[in-house]
């Protein structure tokens, strides 16, 4: 018999083997889901949307906070044979319609605050939406969604078969999504026990959303019959005292969080001899943060490279080398992005295409066996993107003798703060279109909680009196909120070259200093 390779097919296995064991405990909502009571509400939704037609390869977008609903809709979507579509709750209403149409959902679930949001765009028109909370009387309640299980297994799907459209944000500011096939998310779930060590009946704290990379902790946790720990955000205090008790063994963070997390913990704080790693990604994580957050939790924390269209891993910097840093806080290795997993290829090329010699920098190009299919829709930027078989990752680095890998630019000109990608392209079109801005530029500048912060350099046109507040409200009626520029810098004119175009580097070097030398 063709092994089913439906990543929902983890929770059925784990319910027959533990059926009273906790799967979800909601730690906001105050419920908790067995693995019985969890393989069942799943069923419950898998069968509902094949008694309202939905068939295998629809796809259904999911615009929750962190819950056992979601769980129930993403794993119940996937067991009905469907292409689940996370979408990033702290995208606009304009981001949420690109996306809705741009994947041609056949239904969203989602919940009564965000539908009201959604109301506001009258182009937003999805045949089906499903309320969680019951509460809109324009849509249908989960409860009403679901119909008896019909015992069927999860979908039988092949490896290749599409599991996931993950939306990403491109350089034109137009979001494309990425495609993952059940394979890519068995191999990050494979990836995630053999690097975190996961063991039977571990209890992993979900802090960061569900719909990105906390998310791939969920099918490894549900394979080892461990508990989900569920918030709907982040409290630094709340998420220590967790930890300090030792509920929480693991946790997917990105830097900023840690740094709250640092500056929350009370005196004579200490982590849980139960408790067994921190692993962050999605942005750079500044040195004093990685020597403090080592030194607090006794090393146990682990770092991966990757970007969506490979997800979570490329290179690791495990936790030996947090080890180092409590001993050596001026190591190098606190700047690197690790090295090579197993199973993995990175390649960094120069400019005409060539391999670049050892401690020469380049483009870094990978393979995974979780690589994207492609991006949905999109066979030109999928071709450019993995063009000779290699992810090409936008991201600049250089392998040193040992194998260590190290970022030192982006191709594109991407901020990541917060562990969330801004692309300053965008954010410097909404600029541009404010009265009074000659010129604009965006770039990020180092932040000690957010790895870098959106910083717009601007240019007022002549006789102009435009203000710092005007420019920040023209922002946030534009963009998301961790889009919005946080520090406004003005200047006479921009740096550029000899075609005009604006020396970001410099820029981010000369205000990076100016900044550095006001702090001491």
């Amino acid at each position: 018999m063709v092994t089913n390779a439906n990543i929902a097919t983890a929770l059925w296995d784990s319910a027959r083997q533990s059926p009273s064991v906790t799967a979800l405990s909601d730690l906001t909502a105050g419920s908790t889901r067995s693995y019985a009571d969890l393989r069942d509400a799943c069923a419950e939704v898998a069968a509902g949307w094949r008694g309202r037609g939905l068939v295998p390869g629809d796809r259904v977008a999911l615009l929750l906070h962190n819950s056992c609903e979601y769980v129930e809709a993403f794993l119940g979507s996937l067991a009905a044979g469907l292409v689940v579509v996370p979408l990033n709750t702290r995208l606009t209403v304009p981001d949420f319609a690109h996306m809705l149409r741009d994947a041609e959902v056949s239904a969203l679930v989602t919940d009564a605050a965000f539908l009201a949001e959604l109301r506001s765009d009258s182009t937003i028109q999805v045949p089906l939406v499903v309320d969680v909370t019951g509460t809109s009387e324009d849509a249908v309640s989960l409860a009403d969604l679901r119909a008896p299980d019909d015992g069927r297994e999860p979908e039988h799907k092949q490896p290749s078969d599409l599991c996931s459209l993950m939306y990403t944000s491109g350089t034109t500011g137009a979001p494309k999504a990425v495609m993952l096939s059940h394979r890519s998310w068995s191999s990050v779930s494979d990836t995630c026990v053999e690097l975190l060590g996961f063991e039977e009946g571990i209890s992993i704290m979900h802090p960061a959303p569900l719909t990105h990379g906390a998310g791939f902790l969920l099918i490894p946790t549900l394979r080892h019959h461990g508990t989900n720990l569920l918030v709907r955000s982040f409290d630094p205090r709340d998420t220590a005292d967790r930890i300090a008790s030792g509920e929480a063994q693991g946790m997917f963070l990105v830097p900023s969080m840690i740094r709250m997390l640092l500056d929350s913990l009370p005196e004579s704080w200490q982590p849980s001899s139960r408790f067994r790693w921190i692993y962050y990604a999605g942005s750079p994580i500044d040195p004093t943060t990685f020597v403090e957050a080592a030194q607090a939790f006794g090393g146990r924390l682990v770092q991966s490279f990757a970007q969506m269209e490979s997800p979570m891993f490329l290179t690791a910097l495990d936790a030996e080398v947090h080890l180092r840093a409590m001993d050596d806080p001026d190591s190098p290795l606190i700047r690197s992005a690790g090295k090579l997993i197993e199973g993995r290829e990175i390649r960094i090329v120069d400019a005409d295409g060539h391999d670049a010699a050892t401690g020469v920098a380049g483009e870094v190009w990978g393979k995974a066996p979780q690589l994207m299919s492609g991006y949905w829709n999109r066979p030109e930027d999928s071709e450019k993107a993995l063009a000779g078989g290699w992810l090409h990752t936008g991201d600049v680095g250089y392998l040193d003798e040992e194998g260590y890998l190290y970022l030192v630019d982006r191709v594109k000109d991407m901020i990541v703060t917060g562990g969330s990608n801004v692309y300053a392209r965008e954010v410097e079109d909404v600029l541009i279109a404010v009265e009074g801005v000659e010129r604009a530029a965006v770039i990020g500048l180092p932040h000690r909680i957010w790895g870098e912060e959106v910083t717009a350099v601007l240019v007022r046109a002549d006789g102009a009196s435009l203000d710092e507040d005007t420019v920040i409200a023209s922002c946030r009626q534009a963009l998301a909120g961790y889009k919005v520029p946080k520090r406004i810098v003005w200047l006479d004119e921009l740096p550029t070259n000899a075609y005009g175009k604006v020396l970001k580097r410099s820029l981010r070097s000369d205000l990076a200093e100016q900044l550095a030398a006001s702090a001491g």
